[in-house]
């Protein structure tokens, strides 16, 4: 039992990944498997392997598993999707897309590299590196979106694009994900200033022309904040994680803001940056 609570998120991912990799299944199913056998990969294949024993024996006789495995595979065709990574695969290394293959994927898809849904995209193919898409991460993707041609993914990834607006758990794992995938393309611990202001611009406004779905309601005094701050270079992972929390518990006026609270002292010194710009805003009004 202890096994299950030491086992990191990062060590859950990699089993995950073995997991998906040994026995062709969804993320999900990688998951709950994983969690019912206290994160073991092998008692989790066996468990699967015992599964598909049982129904085999039983001769696949329910009506309701054949049912299921028929509408399933007339919506997924996977060898729909093993060609169209060959469309889009690099000649040079067909195991991965290049970044001149990757934005004519983005652009066939109808998407602008700098919209919300890239990033999304990226997500659900749990991409591990900026400009680049490897085949297993692509292919994984499409069944977890059971998704087997373009239109279908342009359609899906737009439909997620619209839930996180109103999910906080899944914009939270969106969230948490796109730190480390923004810094991926260097060999840096942190994340420069500059890409993850453009992130969480990205993030939180999704769409930049619709005000109105602006989830961090201080977002432009954030940003102008760190612009302001010429010595701020970087931003780590602990402040990036920790301003989701600030986003979603506290108040614009600041009234439930703790200063002796665990927030890093970066956020500490922007609600003093705030305050003093609401309090001058205040003043110019009146």
């Amino acid at each position: 039992m202890s096994g299950r609570n030491k086992t990191s998120e990062r060590e859950k991912n990699e089993k995950i990944r073995q997991l998906r990799e040994v026995m062709g299944v969804s993320e999900q199913q990688a998951r709950n498997a994983l969690q019912s056998n206290d994160w073991v990969v092998e008692r989790a294949i066996g468990a699967f392997c015992e599964e598909s024993s049982s129904y085999s024996s039983a001769g696949g006789s329910s009506h309701h598993s054949s049912h299921h495995s028929q509408t399933s595979t007339s919506r997924f065709d996977r060898k729909k999707i093993e060609q169209l990574w060959t469309t889009y695969a690099d000649p040079r290394d067909t195991s991965k897309m290049n970044l001149e293959q990757l934005l004519r994927f983005i652009t066939d898809l109808k998407f602008d590299p700098s919209d919300r849904e890239i990033l999304i995209l990226c997500w659900k193919m749990n991409a591990s590196k900026q400009g680049e898409l490897q085949r297993n991460e692509f292919l994984h993707g499409c069944q977890d979106l059971q998704c087997d041609t373009l239109e279908k993914l342009q359609d899906r990834i737009k439909q997620l694009n619209k839930e996180i607006e109103n999910d906080n758990e899944k914009f939270k794992q969106l969230y948490i994900y796109t730190f480390n995938f923004a810094r991926s393309s260097t060999s840096m611990k942190n994340l420069d200033v500059q890409p993850a202001i453009a992130y969480w611009k990205m993030l939180f406004t999704g769409n930049p022309n619709n005000k109105q779905s602006q989830r961090f309601k201080l977002l432009d005094l954030w940003l102008k904040f760190l612009e302001e701050r010429s010595n701020q270079r970087s931003i780590t992972k602990d402040t990036w994680d920790l301003l989701h929390d600030f986003s979603t518990s506290i108040k614009p006026d600041f009234s439930n803001y703790d200063h002796d609270g665990a927030w890093p002292t970066l956020i500490d010194d922007f609600v003093e940056f705030a305050k003093t710009a609401q309090t001058q805003s205040s003043s110019v009004n009146v």
